[in-house]
């Protein structure tokens, strides 16, 4: 049982050349036309699929916006402030590895088991950090939590990752939106629990979520089946991604000459994980993405791009606003709502523009839109004395900007991998967007150490972050530009390595 090819959904021709795995479940012939409306993906065979990715998303952010707002509670109660920060670290970290072991054991297995089993990972990872009796216990509990969360993600993009390519862009969509409504409401829901409750509470209602999603997950993924049981899963070369990741990021907020450690682990890490990717069948990152090679590579490397300039500028963005500007928290917070809700605008968008020129036209609007912005913001900062609603739109262009490209962007990675490694591909897809964000907030970190974080240097740290952005935005679109040959051609690269 498969789903119908593209061409036998609508998708126009030249694009049904893409043959579908056997772990698919079965919606009827036509039920994704041309242009599909968001409905469709609740219709049918499509329906409990997809109410289950959709539910997957939701517990992953709704945990990843609570537990920000619940942090300083915690360190009031547990203590070890120099521990803080790895809280949020090791679940990012271990979210890697998840990521990495989760799609490729869903190419392996199916989706029904790698999804259940990284479920209720991350419900018993939940239990534990909402038991945690210190702070060191607190690091440990999370990093197994987002070992089951990489995986839950990772399964759920591979779900969607099977549809129809119209169908493919609206799930993108829906996910984005998920995200910007969570990042509204989850904040506030985070500190009303703390507040009432305790911080501990806002780990034990990931429980009855869990529950509830493993049970979609059985209903929603019935009739998924193993397609390639001999295949070994990454263990090793994802824990390696991870620390190397960890190392290298980190090293750029370590005074020298302490920093030399943490960089040496991470350089190490990194050419031993290159090294065993070489001689991997299937690569946890596809080959060229790095370098911006190849159809699947570039996109790739254009999401880190994307991510790096989002993701770090969305951190430094309040600390202009509060200390540069002297705003309110409020206003600030307000603020990154506006980038959210923009993003979501801009995925609706592109998902209602899946062919022709316009996928192209899009991502590189949206990098034109992310470097117009960050410059914008720059030279605020720099001039000084401009009315705030300009900063609401600039940050509103940035947020336009990632929206409208990235579905794009992630759906070539797919289009153009071997179909017998969807999971790996949409946990890879995942993955290097935590490295661009990772990357990008290390960059702009950097750089607010070696100019200096005081209020004499502050103004001018912000400009050069911003600089930044605007330089990582502009990339994507001119010589980080995607190389995006005739549809439905293989990835030669990627099918080889």
């Amino acid at each position: 049982m498969k789903l119908p090819s593209p061409a036998a959904a609508g998708e126009g021709p030249g694009e049904g050349t893409r043959p579908q795995p056997p772990d698919q479940f079965t919606p009827a012939a036509g039920d994704a036309p041309t242009r599909a409306p968001f409905s469709t993906a609740f219709r049918g065979e499509y329906r409990w699929t997809t109410i289950t990715a959709l539910a997957a998303v939701l517990v992953g952010s709704i945990d990843t916006y609570i537990v920000s707002t619940a942090m300083p509670r915690v360190l009031g109660e547990l203590g070890q402030p120099e521990l803080y920060a790895w809280v949020t670290a090791g679940f990012v970290l271990m979210q890697v590895v998840g990521l990495s072991v989760g799609g490729a054991w869903k190419d392996r297995a199916g989706f029904r088991l790698p999804f259940v089993v990284s479920v209720a990972v991350f419900g018993v990872g939940s239990i534990a950090c909402a038991a945690a009796p210190s702070m060191s216990a607190l690091v440990l509990a999370r990093a197994f939590q987002g070992l089951g969360g990489g995986g839950m993600i990772a399964v759920a993009f591979a779900a969607a990752a099977v549809y129809p390519e119209t169908l493919r862009l609206r799930m993108f969509s829906l996910f984005s939106t998920i995200w910007g409504v969570v990042a509204v409401g989850a904040p506030l829901l985070g500190g009303l629990l703390t507040d009432t409750l305790g911080w501990r509470s806002i780990f034990l209602v990931n429980v009855p979520l869990c529950v509830l999603v493993i049970l979609l997950g059985c209903r929603g993924f019935a009739a998924s089946s193993p397609r390639d049981q001999r295949r070994p899963l990454p263990i090793a070369r994802a824990i390696l991604l991870a620390a190397a990741v960890g190392g290298i990021t980190a090293a750029p907020s370590v005074r020298w000459p302490l920093a030399f450690g943490p960089l040496a682990i991470g350089l190490a890490a990194a050419w031993l994980f290159n090294r065993e990717e070489e001689r991997a069948a299937v690569r946890v990152i596809p080959k060229g993405s790095w370098l911006g090679r190849g159809a699947v590579g570039s996109s790739m490397h254009a999401t880190m791009f994307y991510t790096a300039a989002y993701t770090g500028a969305g951190v430094f963005l309040p600390l202009y606003l509060v200390e540069v500007r002297h705003e309110s928290a409020t206003l600030a917070g307000i603020v990154l709502t506006i980038g959210g809700v923009a993003w979501t605008i801009g995925s609706i968008i592109a998902s209602s523009r899946p062919h022709g020129a316009w996928p192209m036209r899009l991502v590189v609007s949206g990098a034109l839109l992310i470097a117009g912005g960050g410059l914008g913001i720059a030279l605020q900062a720099a001039v000084g004395g401009w009315p705030l609603p300009l900063v609401y739109v600039a940050w509103g262009m940035v947020g336009l900007g990632i929206g409208a490209a990235m579905p794009h962007l992630m759906n070539w990675a797919i289009v153009f991998s071997p179909a017998s490694q969807a999971g790996s591909v949409s946990g890879a897809v995942q993955i290097v967007r935590y490295v661009g964000s990772a990357g990008g907030g290390a960059l702009m970190g950097a750089l607010l150490n070696g100019i200096g974080a005081d209020p004499a240097h502050l103004p001018l740290s912000i400009v050069a972050i911003f600089l930044m952005v605007f330089f990582l935005g502009l990339w994507p679109a001119t010589l980080g530009r995607p190389h995006i040959g005739e549809r439905g051609a293989r990835e030669p690269a990627l099918a080889s390595s």
